[in-house]
């Protein structure tokens, strides 16, 4: 079992139950191997607790949401694809970032010393796991880049050598050609044509005859 995670569920269910009963559940004996449940059941049972008790409205106000999906921004750069992730409140040991194929992966888990010992009047800011995932739009190198700064996470993707070729390529446009004008093209622009001329010098020794 992922011991994070579980530490989160069992905070969440003790907030839950003074919710409901204004008192604290009563010290557990720790888990044996024998006794310990898969985690299968263990998440499906915390789920069906978290569902009870945001069906009612009286009670979900004063129960914290449990998972949330940060909001992220995504920007282009020259070289570098820029993700923003908005994680305040969690410490970098517990963001996991994967970059595989073409699939960036954010997960991570946001804890709070002593959550379970707190009697919440009313709680909206969200704690326990998250989760966000998305397509990237070209092919990158590297590993991500990582950092968490005042509770903004910042992952840096390099474009590939061939995308930055490819990049720039399409940036510069295509090339323009020059081309020398066709005579008929020539005589539009006010090129002299031999023939033209001819026919000018030839109309004039006929107007000088008749003269």
């Amino acid at each position: 079992m992922n011991p994070e995670l579980i530490e989160s569920m069992r905070d969440q269910a003790c907030i839950i139950y003074r919710a409901v009963t204004g008192s604290d559940i009563s010290d557990a004996q720790p888990l044996t191997s024998e006794s310990e449940a898969p985690l299968e059941e263990v998440t499906r049972s915390f789920a069906e607790l978290e569902a009870m008790t945001r069906a009612i409205p009286s009670l979900a106000e004063r129960v914290p949401p449990f998972s949330f999906i940060p909001p992220l921004d995504v920007i282009l750069e020259d070289e570098e694809l820029l993700v923003e992730v908005a994680v305040p409140g969690t410490e970098r040991t517990d963001i996991t970032v994967v970059c595989d194929n073409d699939t960036l992966v954010i997960s991570g888990i946001r804890r709070e010393q002593r959550a379970g010992e707190r009697t919440y009047s009313h709680g909206e800011i969200p704690r326990g796991p998250f989760y966000r995932s998305f397509h990237v739009p070209f092919p990158v190198a590297g590993e991500p880049a990582v950092t968490l700064e005042r509770g903004l996470l910042r992952v840096r993707l390099r474009r590939s050598p061939e995308e930055q070729q490819r990049k720039a390529v399409t940036s510069s446009g295509p090339q323009q050609q020059t081309e020398n004008p066709t005579p008929t093209e020539a005589g539009k622009n006010g090129t002299d044509d031999p023939r033209s001329s001819a026919a000018e010098s030839s109309d004039s020794g006929s107007n000088a005859g008749r003269s």
